[in-house]
C-alpha cells in the first residue's frame, strides 16, 4: 500500500462564524450536528469481541510512556515491547495502548508502519491484531481505553540493521493530526526503534566460459551453460516471500561479454509492446540493473518482453534516464504458449542475453577483470490473471526497482588456469595423449 497523504494544516471543527439561532432546542441541534462526532453504533456483542483488550482503565507500567495527542480525540498513551532485537522472518510483538477523549466520528483506523534505517517505509501492518479487524477508532467512545495487540513479521530478507514502528489514525487521504507528543512530519507517532540483523547481501560469483554460448533461447541443454552461475530463487520485492510463478537466472562471462540466461514459469504470457525503448515494464518483463562501479551514480538497466523487444538505457544519476544509449545486447527469446491470449493456459518463457561490455563504457567504465565485483540486480514483472507479481534477485523491500543500495554482488571468475600434463604408457591412469587440461 502507497503511504497516504499527509495533512498539510490542522482543521478543527469549530462552530465559530456559524449563525447560532434563539432557542435552546434550536442552539442543541446546532451543537449535535456542527460541533460532536458520535462514534458509530456498536452493538454489545461487538464490544465483547474484544474482550480483554477493552480495558477500564490505563495499565499501571508500561516499557515506555508516551502521550501523543491526536486532534485532541485519540491518545497513544504508550506502549510494550517483548524484545528491542529481532532478527529478519522473526516477528515483533508490540502492545500499544489507546484512550478516547472524543468520538472520531465514522471512517477513522489505525495505521502501523515499519520504517528502516533510511526513514523509509517499507510495510503496512495496518490490519494485523483483533483491535484492526473488530474494533477500529470509529467505534470508540469517551473514556474507553484500548489494548492494541500486533504481531508483526520481519520479512526474510530485511536488510536494515534497524527498523522503527510508527503509528497513527487515517481516513481515506487524511491522516489525523498530532497537536503534541514525539511524532514526525508525515502525523505518525514515534513508536520503538528496534535492532535487526539483516540478512546478508545477495553475492554471486560468475563463472568465465571460453566458449561463448550461442543466443538462440534453447540455453536448457548446451553444455556451456551447466557450469553456469544460477541466481537464488526471486522473492517479492517488497517482502522477499516466495512467488507462486518461479524465476531461474544462470549468468557466465568472458572479457567480451556477460551472458544471461532466464527461464520464467508464466501460465499467462503478455506483452503488446512492439518498439524498441517501449514502456516494458507495464507488462510481462525481465530487467537487469548494472552499477560496475558500485557508486550508485550510473547504472544500466536493461529489459527484455517475452515479445522479444528490448528496453535499454543509461543512467548518470538516480532515475535519470538517457533512452538514446544502446547496450548492444544480443538478445532471443523463446516461448512455451501463445503471447497476449488470454484464453490459452502458458507455460513460459525464456530470455537468452549477451551484454557487451564494450557498450558499458559511460562514467569511466571499463570491462571487468577476474575478481572484480560489480554491484547488479535482477527483476521481473509477471502480470498475471489478477495482479501484476513484482520479484527480485535481490529485494529492494520497497516499491522501487532503482534501489541501489539494495543491489547484490556479482564477483567475476577466474579463467581455468591451463597446465601441461604429460601422459605415457606407464602412466595406468592416463589418457594415451599429450592433453592440456583444464583444471577447474
Amino acid at each position: 500500500m502507497a503511504p497516504r497523504a499527509q495533512i498539510d494544516a490542522e482543521v478543527p471543527v469549530s462552530t465559530a462564524g456559524r449563525s447560532i439561532h434563539s432557542g435552546a432546542l434550536v442552539v442543541a441541534v446546532m451543537i449535535f450536528a456542527g460541533c460532536l462526532e458520535p462514534a458509530l453504533n456498536v452493538t454489545t456483542d461487538q464490544r465483547d469481541q474484544v474482550g480483554e483488550d477493552l480495558l477500564s482503565s490505563p495499565p499501571a507500567e508500561m516499557d515506555q510512556t508516551l502521550d501523543v495527542d491526536f486532534d485532541g480525540k485519540v491518545r497513544l498513551l504508550g506502549y510494550d515491547i517483548k524484545s528491542r532485537r529481532v532478527a529478519p522472518g522473526q516477528r515483533v510483538e508490540v502492545t500499544w495502548y489507546w484512550s478516547c477523549t472524543k468520538a472520531t466520528g465514522p471512517g477513522w483506523r489505525l495505521f502501523t508502519h515499519v520504517i528502516d534505517d533510511e526513514g523509509t517505509s517499507r510495510l503496512n501492518q495496518d490490519k494485523q491484531g483483533a483491535i484492526r479487524t473488530n474494533f477500529q477508532p470509529e467505534h470508540w467512545r469517551p473514556g474507553d481505553v484500548i489494548r492494541d495487540r500486533q504481531l508483526i513479521e520481519i520479512p526474510p530478507a530485511w536488510s536494515s540493521p534497524v527498523l522503527e514502528l510508527r503509528v497513527g489514525l487515517w481516513k481515506k487521504e487524511d491522516r489525523m493530526p498530532i497537536r503534541s507528543g514525539s511524532a514526525d512530519d508525515a502525523q505518525r507517532a514515534r513508536g520503538p526503534r528496534i535492532t535487526t540483523n539483516p540478512a546478508p547481501a545477495r553475492a554471486v560469483e560468475v563463472p568465465y566460459t571460453a566458449v561463448a554460448p550461442t543466443i538462440d533461447g534453447r540455453f536448457a541443454d548446451e553444455a556451456v551453460w551447466q557450469g553456469a552461475a544460477r541466481l537464488a530463487p526471486f522473492g517479492q520485492t517488497m517482502n522477499g516471500r516466495p512467488v507462486e510463478q518461479k524465476t531461474a537466472v544462470r549468468l557466465l562471462w568472458n572479457p567480451k561479454a556477460l551472458y544471461v540466461a532466464m527461464e520464467a514459469e508464466d501460465d499467462h504470457l503478455q506483452s503488446r509492446f512492439k518498439n524498441h525503448d517501449d514502456t516494458l515494464w507495464k507488462e510481462d518483463v525481465f530487467e537487469i540493473f548494472l552499477d560496475p562501479k558500485g557508486d550508485g551514480k550510473h547504472y544500466y538497466e536493461i529489459q527484455v518482453s517475452p515479445a522479444g523487444v528490448v528496453f535499454d538505457s543509461y543512467l548518470p544519476a538516480y532515475r535519470k534516464n538517457r533512452n538514446d544509449w544502446s547496450s548492444g545486447v544480443q538478445v532471443k527469446v523463446a516461448r512455451d504458449g501463445s503471447l497476449n491470449n488470454r484464453l490459452n493456459v502458458d507455460k513460459g518463457w525464456r530470455a537468452e542475453l549477451a551484454i557487451p561490455f564494450a557498450a558499458l563504457d559511460r562514467g569511466g567504465d571499463r570491462p571487468p577483470s577476474a575478481g572484480d565485483k560489480w554491484r547488479a540486480n535482477f527483476f521481473r514483472v509477471d502480470v498475471t490473471r489478477r495482479k501484476p507479481v513484482y520479484s527480485a534477485w535481490s529485494p529492494p523491500l520497497r516499491g522501487d526497482f532503482h534501489a541501489l543500495k539494495k543491489f547484490g554482488d556479482l564477483v567475476f571468475g577466474d579463467p581455468p588456469r591451463a597446465t601441461t600434463h604429460q601422459v605415457n604408457d606407464a602412466d595406468p591412469g592416463g589418457d594415451r595423449l599429450l592433453a592440456t587440461e583444464k583444471l577447474k
